[in-house]
């Protein structure tokens, strides 16, 4: 356990370089959109490609599948809402038109750009490839049932279709179709070419945690503190989702990977992409990028907790 803890420790540790260097200057805040251009477009899918094509098809694979999209669409019913009942009727957020934009922002997680990453260095390629089914959930979640949450309460609000198509057709979306696609069917990249493809994806864990820091360098905390429900709501975000979520699926007859994927997704932070979401639909995205930077600073102390918990729970080695 304490070479998993100190594993993960040395993930996050690359968090505090990215901040530190955004503050000596070493990683502007200029730099920020082709590091993350970098991310999405080379190294992300990348790491998809080789950690789903180095898997073995397995009878249960299906059934994984499936069992892992059935815990999603519950997940985000869930945290759907939990996350309007807490906005409206408990802690009862203002001005009360945001209780649309602070219900879309809980029901979110940033798998793609955190998740994915931390999942493979953990976890490993057999739980990142539940993890990617359970991304398409999520794309479904953002661009169509999401968007009529972000908009309650509010007057002209419309879906978001193109975005919906756009969402999955993305070089990620494309990656882990194609993947999935050789993985059924049996083929394999040439030797030379996967270990390119698996070098180039290996970057994607400190350069996704180089980027957090670097955000968080920029981000002027003393003036989220001021907003106390949204930290409160935020942190109910972070604590409660995984543990309901855990509670859910724990009696399920679902296959012990599954449950780990589900769960330790319900500790990842709210989605860097609700910010662009909220704005399209000419809501207060304000509120998203606030949420966006106090639970990703939450999850450097969630994460870890949840997966040290998962692994001993589960038994993993």
């Amino acid at each position: 356990m304490e070479l998993v803890f100190g594993k993960i420790l040395s993930i996050f540790l690359i968090i505090g370089v990215g901040f530190v260097a955004n503050k000596a200057d070493v990683m502007p805040i200029s730099s920020n959109k082709y590091m993350v251009r970098l991310l999405l477009r080379v190294t992300c899918p990348c790491m998809i490609m080789a950690s789903i094509t180095s898997n073995e098809l397995r009878d249960d694979t299906l059934s994984l599948s499936l069992q892992t999209i059935a815990g999603a669409l519950l997940f985000f019913a869930l945290a759907a809402v939990l996350g309007y009942v807490l906005s409206s009727k408990i802690i009862r957020v203002e001005p009360r038109e945001n209780i649309g934009v602070y219900t879309y922002a809980f029901g979110s997680i940033n798998s793609g750009f955190i998740g994915f990453p931390i999942t493979l260095a953990i976890f490993g390629s057999g739980i990142l490839y539940l993890m990617v089914i359970h991304n398409v959930v999520l794309n479904l979640y953002l661009y169509t049932f999401g968007i009529v949450l972000l908009n309650l309460g509010a007057s002209g609000g419309k879906l978001d279709f193109k975005g919906f198509i756009k969402s999955f057709t993305n070089i990620n979306a494309v990656s882990a179709a194609v993947s999935i696609v050789m993985l059924f069917a049996g083929l394999k990249l040439p030797t030379v070419i996967f270990d390119c493809v698996d070098m180039i994806g290996g970057a994607t864990t400190p350069l996704s945690m180089l980027i957090v820091g670097m955000q968080l360098g920029q981000c002027d905390f003393k003036s989220v503190i001021k907003n106390r429900k949204l930290i409160v709501i935020s942190i109910l975000k972070m604590l409660l989702l995984p543990v309901l979520t855990f509670l859910m699926v724990n009696w399920l007859p679902f296959d012990p990977s599954v449950k780990i994927c589900l769960i330790f997704a319900a500790s990842f932070p709210v989605a860097v992409a609700t910010v662009a979401v909220t704005s399209e639909q000419n809501r207060d995205s304000l509120v998203n990028a606030e949420m966006v930077a106090i639970t990703t600073l939450i999850s450097l102390a969630v994460i870890p907790a949840a997966a040290t918990l998962l692994i001993g729970y589960y038994g993993l080695s």
